[in-house]
């Protein structure tokens, strides 16, 4: 039972960063293209292993970087500078572990032969590239306004089509 409530708990804190941290919703979006478009590049058991440890490295220092701004907030209601530059070494960890997945994305990412089979399936599967396209604007508002507030917005427009239906 009390591993189940440590995974309960563990989970709450990724849906709370995912809830209120733009940065971690942007790497969410990324990830989940990247791991969309790996599938052209027929990767090998090591190269999949090493894009999710590159992916979840990421997310992990994300949510860890979160925490220490929240635990700074909380013992620190006014400016300090030594607790600002624990925030900029947190947010700095995860600037650098953003910048070694790209270079590791480039790396695994570099079969140019896969970049043209991408096309090619594209071209064949004119709807698959117009649904690619347009997920493109609810990755947006996910970035920009959080599951949350999509939410709110979504029932907000549900009462008001209700009140005007009903009329």
């Amino acid at each position: 039972m009390k591993i189940l409530k440590s995974f309960k708990c563990a989970a709450k804190g990724a849906i709370y960063t995912i809830k209120n941290e733009k940065n971690m919703r942007i790497h969410t979006v990324i990830s989940f293209y990247v791991l969309i478009f790996s599938f052209f590049f027929h990767l090998s058991f090591v190269k999949y292993a090493v894009l999710f440890l590159t992916i979840s490295s990421v997310l992990t220092l994300e949510m860890i970087n979160t925490s220490i701004e929240a635990i700074i907030d909380m013992c620190s209601s006014e400016y300090n500078s030594v607790a600002k530059i624990a925030k900029d070494i947190a947010a700095g960890a995860v600037m650098i572990s953003s910048i070694v997945a790209v270079i590791i994305g480039v790396m695994i990412f570099g079969d140019f032969d896969a970049y043209i089979d991408m096309w090619a399936f594209f071209r064949y599967h004119k709807i698959l590239f117009i649904l690619l396209i347009f997920s493109i604007f609810p990755s947006l508002l996910y970035v920009k306004s959080g599951p949350t507030e999509i939410k709110h917005k979504t029932i907000s427009v549900i009462k008001l089509l209700k009140k005007h239906i009903d009329i």
